[in-house]
C-alpha cells in the first residue's frame, strides 16, 4: 500500500510527462483491442456465411490461359444452354444451370409471352418489398400473391397482347409454357418519387427514354419457376452444381470440369470449382496482416510510452536522491529500493493500460454503429494488452530502479 501511494506522489509531482505517457500508452491499447474486435467480428460475420451456404454446392469458372481475355470469356463461351443438358448426366450431379451470381444474369428473365396467337418480347424481375413501383390499372401485388402465379406487365406489353392496358386485367398470358393472370399494368408513372427526410418530393433526373419501363414484374416463386434449365441467359459466365448427397463435392465438380473440357476442346483455358474456404482463408490471412501492423503501431506506441516512463523515473530518482539516502541509512535494503521505483513504474503503465481498455471498449461500440457487422472484443486481447502494459513498466522501470537501488547512501543525503 506505501508502495501505490509513493506511486501516486510521484505521478501528481509530474503531471504533464504521465499525462503525455498514458497518452501513448492508451493509444496503443486502444489500437488493440479495436483492430482484434474488428478482426473477430470479421470473422464471425464470414463463417456465419459460409455455415448457411449449402455443403453440397459450388460454382464452376473458366479462366482463359490468355490473361487479356479474363474480362471478355463470355465471347469465348465455355458454357452454353447445350453443356447443361450434358452435364446433368454426370454421376452425382443433382442439380445444374447459371450462376446466380453473375451480375449480368440478375435474376431477370428475358423472352415472349403471349396471347390470343399475339406475342410481345418482356423482361421480367422480382419485385422486391421496397420497390418504388405502383400499378397505373389494376393492383398491386399482395401476400396471397406470393404463391400465385401472377404478373405485372408494362404499358407497352398490355398493348401489344391485348390492344388496350384495362383489357389486360385478368386476362391468363403464356410465358415460357406457363400461365400467369396480368393482375396490373405499369407504366412511368408508376415509378413513386422518393421522399427525403423534410418530406420533399425528390423527382427524378432522366430522360424521357429512361423514363419507360421495360421491365415486368413477378413474385420471386413465380420468377423461380421461369428460371428453369430450358430458360438460360444468352451469355453463361459460370455454372452452380449442387451434388446429390452422399457424393464427394469437389470429386463431382472435377468430372463436371473434365466433362465441360471434352466438350470445349478448342478453348484454351481451364475450368475450376469455387473452394468455399478459398474466402475463410483469404479473410484470416488478410486479418492476420492487419493485426501484424497493427501490432508494430502498437509496439512503437509501447516503445514511446515506455521511453516517457523511464524518463519519468530517472527524473524521480534524482529528485528523491536524499529520501533514498536516508531509507538506506536506517536500513532499507537495494532490493527494497530497486521494488519502490519499479512498483511506480508498473503503476504508471498499469494505469495507461485500464484507461485504454476502458476507452478501447468505447471506441468498439461505437464503431459497430457504422460497421456493417459487430466488433467483437475477447478475453485474449484484453489479456495481451494488461500483460503488454506490465511487461512495459518492467522493461522500462528497471533500469532506473536499479540505478536508485545502487546510490550510495552518505552521497545522496549531501545532495
Amino acid at each position: 500500500m506505501n508502495l501505490i501511494k509513493s506511486a501516486l506522489a510521484n505521478l501528481k509531482g509530474h503531471k504533464l510527462r504521465v499525462a503525455v505517457t498514458l497518452l501513448w500508452i492508451i493509444m496503443g491499447i486502444t489500437s488493440v483491442i479495436l483492430v482484434s474486435s474488428i478482426g473477430n467480428g470479421m470473422k464471425k460475420e464470414v463463417a456465419d456465411s459460409v455455415s448457411k451456404v449449402n455443403p453440397n454446392k459450388t460454382r464452376i469458372s473458366f479462366e482463359p490461359t490468355d490473361s487479356n481475355m479474363t474480362n471478355m470469356s463470355a465471347f469465348l463461351q465455355p458454357f452454353t444452354n447445350s453443356d447443361i443438358e450434358e452435364l446433368s448426366f454426370v454421376e452425382g450431379v443433382e442439380k445444374i444451370g447459371p450462376s446466380k451470381d453473375d451480375s449480368n444474369y440478375n435474376s431477370t428473365y428475358y423472352g415472349e409471352a403471349t396471347f390470343d396467337k399475339k406475342t410481345t418480347s418482356v423482361e421480367i424481375a422480382e419485385l422486391k418489398k421496397d420497390s418504388k413501383v405502383k400499378a397505373m390499372y389494376g393492383r398491386n401485388f399482395s401476400i396471397e400473391d406470393e404463391n400465385r402465379k401472377v404478373v405485372m406487365i408494362t404499358v407497352q406489353n398490355a398493348t401489344d397482347l391485348f390492344s388496350t392496358p384495362e383489357n389486360a386485367l385478368g386476362k391468363g398470358i403464356s410465358i415460357n409454357d406457363h400461365i400467369f393472370e396480368v393482375i396490373g399494368v405499369i407504366d412511368e408513372s408508376s415509378i413513386i418519387p422518393e421522399e427525403d427526410n423534410n418530406n420533399n418530393m425528390l423527382i427524378p433526373q432522366v430522360t424521357p427514354q429512361e423514363f419507360t419501363p421495360i421491365t415486368s414484374y413477378m413474385p420471386k416463386k413465380s420468377l423461380d419457376a421461369l428460371m428453369s434449365q430450358y430458360s438460360y441467359p444468352s451469355e453463361i459466365y459460370g455454372l452452380d452444381l449442387i451434388v446429390s448427397k452422399g457424393f464427394d463435392l469437389f470429386e463431382v465438380a472435377n468430372n463436371v470440369c473434365t466433362k465441360l473440357q471434352d466438350l470445349h476442346p478448342d478453348i484454351s483455358g481451364s475450368y475450376t470449382p469455387e473452394d468455399p474456404t478459398e474466402q475463410t482463408q483469404a479473410l484470416d490471412s488478410m486479418v492476420s496482416n492487419i493485426n501484424l501492423f497493427i501490432t508494430a503501431i502498437t509496439a512503437i506506441s509501447m516503445f514511446v510510452g515506455g521511453v516517457g516512463v523511464m524518463n519519468i523515473m530517472y527524473v524521480s530518482v534524482m529528485e528523491r536522491q536524499r529520501e533514498i539516502g536516508i531509507r538506506r541509512a536506517i536500513g532499507a535494503k537495494p532490493r527494497h529500493i530497486m521494488l519502490q521505483f519499479l512498483t511506480e513504474a508498473v503503476f504508471i503503465t498499469v494505469c495507461g493500460g485500464i484507461l485504454g481498455i476502458i476507452i478501447g471498449f468505447v471506441v468498439v461500440n461505437y464503431a459497430s454503429n457504422y460497421l456493417p457487422f459487430k466488433a467483437i472484443p475477447n478475453a485474449n486481447s484484453l489479456f495481451y494488452a494488461f500483460i503488454a502494459t506490465v511487461v512495459t513498466g518492467v522493461v522500462f522501470g528497471i533500469v532506473p530502479a536499479f540505478k536508485a537501488s545502487r546510490l550510495d547512501p552518505i552521497k545522496a543525503i549531501y545532495k
